[in-house]
């Protein structure tokens, strides 16, 4: 046991390191990186990369994998909006409205996929159009039909994102949905049963876990997890564009893949999360002090998971022949005692 403590450790010490060496580049090479400013901005745009990351940590460890994130992320934004503008509803009750979206969404994500046997990543790929022509279906429009976008003027629903000083208290949000998110992995049930059904399904059966329902709950997690990034995302953007979420899906599996969540599943955690998290928001907001074009980020998402994927898979190998060559000497010695 103390052996995979100290394996896990160091992966998020890799992860740790990558961030700080990215620090030092940029703050060296880039005007304004390193500053009060732009760091809590970071760390806000990091509250809705993260959670999303958090959401997809679940089902990745659980070995799936979820590409509807992003899409239910913009279809709980877009019902914040259509209810704060259209409604006189407490603002609590339509984050509760939209929160519910997104379980309904990862409901039927898990429903999907365990009741029909599908595939996770057809499932997903098909649902995230569903969800993504939902957020047409309720976008605003003009008197002539053509799809626009409104503003939300209401104070009450934008404080949901404002800030003290310079610090985004949304932040907070994102650190308590980590430390949530660690608990439930390392401190229940529920996540002994997740790491267990990731690392080996078929013993997990055996064993007599009801794998079914795990993976829906997974999937639900992931859910909540997007409707609540949803949420903040339209109040710190005061509108929901129909592209909201677009792409972000693939930003926070990169992100799981740099903090060391496998995507064969099994291994990982909510702070390895973060971190992965904090590097790519911090490799994002580097790239575009640099003025680079909007494509090289696209490029830097896949560059970044196939890197840490490769990584993992020499690392983890490595050491498991060193375990194995440890478990012979020490037998051998014990043959000879």
């Amino acid at each position: 046991m103390k052996s995979k403590i100290d394996q896990s450790v160091i992966r998020k010490l890799v992860s740790l390191s990558m961030v700080v060496i990215m620090v030092a580049v940029f703050s060296a090479t880039a005007q304004s990186f390193l500053t009060s400013r732009n760091i809590f901005s970071v760390l806000r745009e990091v509250s809705v990369i993260g959670l999303l990351s958090i959401g997809v940590t679940f089902v990745i460890i659980g070995g799936g994998i979820d590409i509807s994130t992003g899409a239910i992320m913009a279809v709980s934004a877009m019902i914040c909006s259509r209810l704060v503008n259209m409604t006189l509803m407490p603002i609590w009750l339509i984050v509760c409205i939209a929160v519910g979206a997104g379980i309904l969404c990862g409901l039927i994500n898990g429903l999907l996929v365990t009741k029909l046997k599908m595939s996770e990543l057809i499932t997903t790929f098909a649902t995230m159009f569903i969800y993504r022509g939902i957020v047409y279906m309720l976008a605003f429009r003009d008197e002539d039909g053509r799809l626009i976008t409104k503003a939300i003027t209401d104070k009450g629903f934008l404080t949901i994102a404002g800030k003290w000083g310079n610090f985004y208290p949304m932040t907070l949000v994102w650190i308590a949905a980590v430390v949530i998110g660690y608990l439930l992995l390392k401190k229940t049930k529920l996540g002994t049963y997740i790491y267990a059904i990731g690392t080996d399904r078929k013993a997990a059966l055996f064993s007599g876990i009801k794998v079914d329902r795990i993976k829906i709950a997974t999937f639900i997690i992931s859910g909540i997890c997007a409707a609540t990034a949803g949420v903040l995302l339209v109040a710190w953007q005061a509108s929901v564009a129909l592209s909201s979420g677009s792409g972000m899906e693939f930003q926070a599996i990169a992100a799981a893949v740099v903090g060391g969540i496998a995507l064969a599943g099994g291994r990982g955690d909510t702070i390895g999360t973060a971190i992965g998290s904090i590097f790519m928001v911090m490799l994002i907001n580097g790239i575009y002090k640099y003025g680079l074009p909007t494509e090289i980020q696209t490029i830097t998402y896949g560059v970044v998971i196939v890197i840490m994927s490769v990584f993992d898979s020499i690392y983890f190998r490595a050491l498991n022949k060193r375990n194995q060559v440890t478990k012979r000497a020490v037998g051998r010695k014990g043959e000879a005692s």
